[in-house]
Parts: C-alpha cells; structure tokens; sequence
C-alpha cells in the first residue's frame, strides 16, 4: 500500500537517490493526470511526460527554442521552424555547414559604393563602435581678433600673439588663472588693506560702503541703528556715560530702569524690632502710627492679643499696606505650634514601643527577623501577626494532600486532559482548500495528524500553526466530502499537546 500525500514534497535541493518513476503499462486518462507527471510504459520501454494536454514521448527529439534580437521581441522557435539571418547595407552574413555544426558569419563591408565624398572645414564628425563615420559638418570659424575698450573709450584691436595686461589700483587685486584647456580667468579682488589708514576724527556724517542686496551704497555712521551691528561677544565699555531713553523689562535678562528699581524694592520686609503684645508696645493695633510703611515687619516679643487674634513669642508681624488700621492690613507668621489633636494640626508624637521606628524625622515600621520570600506552587503558608497588625513571623511547608481527600481523580484528570489537551474533527468538503481548523488549544505547540476515515490510512498534507488556537491544512486539491453518520468517507484530524 503507497503512502498516500496530499501535498507536494520540497527536498530543498537534495538528491533523490534509487528511486524510480510509476511503472504503467498503458498511459492514464487525461483527467487522472497532471501536467508534469512522468510514467515509464513498461510494454514500449519509454520515458513519457504529461504537458497538460497528452502524454508526450521522452526520446531525445528538439521541440522548441528562444530566438530574440535588439528589438526585445522573443519568438519562439519549434520543429520544422527556419531562422533567416538578414545583412543589411554593409553587413552580409553566411551560414555553412562545419562538421556536426552550422556557422553563422556576419561581416561588415565598407565598400566605396557605401561611401559618397565630400570636403568639409572645422568639421564636426561621429562615428559609431565599428568605427563607420556616421555624420559630418563644417564648423565656425575660429576668433582670430577682437577688441577692447575701458568705459567705452580708447578702443585696442587684440590680434593673436598680444597679451593684455590687466592693471589694478589702490585697494584692488588682480589674479590670472588656468580654469582648464581652453578656458582663463581673471580675477579682480578688494584689497582693502592698502587703503590708506585715516586719520582724521570720525563724525556721525562720515560714511560706510555698504552692500545693499547686489547693490554697492553709502551710509553716514549715525544711520546705522546700533542693533543692526550684531550682538557683542565680549563687555560692552561705555566710559563715564549713561544709558538713557531705556523701557522697563520685561524678561529676566533685560537691563533695569532707575524707577522700575525703586517701584520694585518699595514695600519690602523692613526689620523694625520686637513687639509686646500684651502692652501693645509699639502701638500697632490700638492707634497705629501713620508712619508705619508696607514692608515693616515686627518679631512678637511677649505673647498677647494682637487685634483679636492671639499671637506667641517668636511670630512675626508683616505690615501689607501703608498705615494699616486693621488685622486684615497684616500678615502673621506662626512660630509655636500646639500639640496635634484629633481635630487640630499640630506636633505629632509617634510611640516607638508600637513597632515604629524615627530617624531624622521620618516614620517607618521596625524590621522584622522574618523577612524574606516564603511560598511557592508546592508550598503552603502560616503567619503570625501581632495586635497592631503587624507580621512578626513567616514560614512554609511543603503541600501534602492525602489519597482519603481526592474523590474521582483519575476520572477528573481524563476529562480535564481530554478537554483541554486534545482536538479532534471530520474536515473536508470536496471544495474548501486550504482547510482553517479551529481547536482552541491555546498553544502552538501541537502535533497535527490525518487519516483517511474509509481506510484508516494517515494521509499527508501541508500543516500550518497559523495561531495557538487555529492550524490550517493546505493540500493540492480540496479533501473530499465527509459522508455518512457516523462518518464514512472524508478526513478525519487529531491535534495534541505537547
């Protein structure tokens, strides 16, 4: 009985050794056949192949080939087919039998009838790869004088053999160079460093050369917006002088104005002295001084009563308006603070003796002895907790369940395993190719297996884990139909976990 495979076969460039093709006697009908099938007639002793249409005699004969030209216009060639190799002006071509071979020669004739004469001056010429002139024409005539002149005037004629000498002035450069074979430069520089120094005072009204676009202008110093000269890099010297006509700032880094100064400082904390409250001592809430200003700050020196409100010694007193008559026109800063209560803030006390631990201030919970990690999928757990909910021991044990406490076991491990590890299902409907089947494993590791149900014979196809819970089957044509209840004929696939 032949393995029965539903898919193709990828040897990945292998060999396939000692193997030989379907030994028939007769060739099989068209439509049990496919285009490529080899089968060897065991009463004629040929090797034949299906092309799809008939089953064709493997015996040595030529039947087709592929002759293409510049024109990319490939033609095939079969039996009884003649190719022609067709010279055209100044190409002939020759074909002759040489042995068990044919040659074919193409020669280029450059022959006087191919050629008509003619004279040409300063030609221009091209010629193709085979060295054939293909064009020619006459060119230009070459300079053999010009002329020049300097702001139209006093005209030279400039004939072969003569140099011109280009002469620069003060504050200007004039270099010649080679830019290639048949082009020369003259380059004229600024030289601004032969100028003469000046030495006359400068004055608002002298003036700068400026570049205005393309354009070359003059400029008088006291044109020039100092903010058009770029930003310093270095301090900025303005002798014994001031700065004057200055806005006020608004950024962090902009210069300040003598009056933004003095309107910014006004009503800041002035220290004044101490202040008794219980005598009122100086007089700030009974009959203020007017001359209190915004900004005078006061030290409470004895506890008391300030307006209606009790101060202690160590507050602080800030005055937030000019002349203030009221506790609304002062600012108070506590220093002692009460004992915390339910209801009130204030200073907290926390008992070490709970299991608390102080240190520069902050409050945690005292290390325990038994910290450390306990547990795990084969242990259990036992804790021992305090009054203030505290953990003061850990440890675990090993789990051990007795045989007397689990009823229906093996019973509930089948079910559990059949459900969950393993898939079964009758695919196949003659049309549907490839086949998604859906098991729901959660896992792509799974072996896939397939049997003929009529037979009982594994069949082989194309398996793709296309997810954890689909596989698809791919076979070269579609599994046939599933018949009969229960199933008869069709495919029958197991999937397992593993």
């Amino acid at each position: 009985m032949a393995i029965s495979y539903l898919s193709n076969i990828n040897l990945n460039n292998n060999q396939l050794k000692s193997f030989s093709v379907d030994n028939l006697s007769s060739d099989p009908t068209q439509g049990n056949s496919v285009q490529g099938q080899l089968i060897y007639r065991t009463d004629t002793d040929v090797l034949k192949f299906n092309n799809g249409t008939t089953w064709v005699t493997l015996d040595g004969s030529l039947y087709s080939w592929t002759v293409d030209g510049d024109n990319s216009n490939p033609l095939s060639v079969s039996n009884s087919k003649v190719v022609n190799f067709i010279g055209s002006q100044g190409i002939t071509t020759n074909v002759a039998a040489n042995g068990a071979a044919i040659d074919t020669t193409i020669t280029l004739n450059n022959t006087a009838s191919d050629m008509t004469g003619q004279t040409y001056t300063n030609a221009t010429v091209t010629v193709d790869r085979q060295g054939r002139l293909l064009t020619a024409a006459s060119g230009a005539s070459p300079v053999v004088s010009f002329d020049i002149e300097g702001n139209g005037a006093n005209s030279q004629t400039i004939t072969n053999g003569v140099t011109i000498d280009f002469v620069s002035n003060t504050g200007l450069t004039l270099v010649t160079s080679s830019v290639d074979a048949s082009n020369k430069a003259a380059t004229i520089n600024l030289a601004l460093q032969d100028l003469p120094d000046m030495t006359q005072a400068w004055v608002g009204t002298d003036e700068f050369i400026v570049l205005d676009g393309t354009d070359q202008k003059r400029k008088a110093g006291n044109e020039i917006a100092i903010n058009l000269l770029g930003t310093p890099n270095a301090d900025l010297a303005i002798g014994s002088n001031k700065i004057t006509g200055v806005t006020d700032p608004t950024s962090a880094q902009d210069a300040a104005t003598k009056a933004y100064v003095d309107a910014a400082t006004a009503g800041g904390v002035v220290f004044q002295g101490g202040y008794n409250a219980a005598t009122n001592t100086p007089d700030l809430d009974s009959s203020p001084s007017a001359a209190i200003k915004k900004g005078w700050m006061y030290t409470v020196t004895h506890a008391g009563d300030f307006f209606t409100e009790a101060v202690e010694v160590g507050d602080s007193l800030i005055a937030q308006s000019d002349s203030p008559t009221a506790l609304s026109d002062w600012t108070t800063i506590q220093n002692n603070i009460d004992v915390a209560t339910a209801t009130v803030r204030g200073i907290a006390n926390f008992p070490t003796a709970g299991g608390l631990v102080v240190t520069a201030g902050a409050v945690s919970i005292a290390a325990q002895t038994s910290n450390g990690t306990y547990g795990g999928a084969a242990k259990s757990l036992s804790a021992t907790i305090n009054t203030d909910g505290i953990v003061t021991g850990m440890s675990d044990q090993n789990i051990a369940i007795t045989a007397s406490q689990v009823t229906d076991f093996c019973t509930t491990v089948q079910t559990c395993v059949g459900t969950n590890l393993n898939f079964s299902a009758n695919i196949g409907d003659g049309t549907t190719n490839p086949i998604t089947v859906t098991h729901s494993l959660n896992t792509k590791d799974v072996i896939v297996q397939l049997f003929d149900i009529a037979t009982g014979d594994t069949v082989y196809c194309d398996v793709q884990r296309d997810s954890t819970t689909t596989v698809v089957i791919s076979t070269t044509s579609a599994l046939p139909n599933v018949t009969g209840n229960p199933a008869t004929t069709g495919t029958r696939i197991l999937i397992s976990v593993v």
